[in-house]
């Protein structure tokens, strides 16, 4: 991390905790996006959300091409539908997870941080909560490079950008995106890990060894922790990494109305998710 990055300790009085209940791709990545316009304004404080799926997704990256390496009729038939996230990235299966996004509003140190500044910054976080759960985490680069050059499509399978890594598995794999005055990252904690639906969803995904490169907390703890224990320990980690207390709120009706309408004309219409 640069010398002049600070804690976000240092940068806010006190950090907004969401957890939410299941729910659609296009609601997820409205509520996302609302709240990171709130901080960006001034309108919210910076915010640790954590919530999960109500079935499983397949979230595309900003600049992904469709199908990105999916098989788009596995889909159909399985009844997992599609969503575009406004962050980089590749395609992520959303199914035994939780989903975390940090929103940060750019001023002080936080306006001059690189990509992976940013990320080593939030992954201190997320590893320190981690470490509460006997987990030993660290930060590299991970996946599985396809010899034939033939996209994936998958962001578990990438090595280009860091992750969450145990035992030199992803178990973390994030995606960012940065307006003139806020901050957006959010990823996916594995829980669990089925790779048969991995490979029916991805053609390109390793039939010899499919859970290469790939770890979930099922697998290195031996059982999965229930989603209100890990938003004890994320929040913990926070104040252990940071000295902040993360405290529990709720979106402002303010921003559920902007998340309603980024619903209703961005993430749930087939113009943006097919757009490329």
């Amino acid at each position: 991390m640069s010398k002049n990055v600070q804690d976000p300790g240092e940068l806010a009085a006190g950090w907004r905790l969401l957890h939410d209940d299941p729910a659609d791709g296009p609601w997820n990545m409205a509520v996302d996006e609302a709240i990171a316009r709130a901080v960006g304004d001034g309108q919210a404080p910076a915010t640790l959300r954590l919530y999960t799926w109500s079935a499983p997704t397949v979230s595309l990256g900003y600049l992904q091409r469709t199908p990105g390496g999916l098989d788009l009729a596995a889909c159909r038939r399985r009844a997992i539908p599609l969503v575009r996230r406004v962050t980089g990235g590749r395609a992520v299966l959303h199914a035994d997870e939780l989903t975390y996004s940090v929103a940060v509003p750019l001023r002080g140190p936080w306006r001059g941080l690189s990509v992976s500044d940013a990320f080593a910054m939030i992954s201190r976080g997320l590893i320190a909560g981690l470490s509460r759960l006997g987990v030993k985490a660290d930060v590299g680069e991970a996946g599985v490079p396809r010899g034939d050059g033939k996209e994936t499509g998958a962001c578990f399978l990438l090595r280009r950008m860091p992750a969450i890594l145990v035992g030199g598995r992803k178990l973390i794999g994030s995606a960012q995106r940065r307006w003139d005055r806020s901050l957006l990252q959010h990823g996916s904690l594995l829980l669990q890990f089925d790779p048969h639906l991995h490979q029916a969803v991805f053609p390109a995904w390793p039939r010899d060894d499919p859970a290469v490169g790939v770890t979930c907390l099922q697998s290195i703890l031996g059982e999965t922790p229930h989603a209100g224990d890990l938003v004890s320990v994320l929040a913990a980690g926070w104040r252990d990494a940071f000295g902040v207390q993360c405290v529990p709120g709720e979106l402002t009706m303010a921003e559920r109305d902007v998340a309603k309408d980024l619903a209703r004309i961005r993430y749930g219409t087939p113009a943006w998710t097919f757009q490329r």
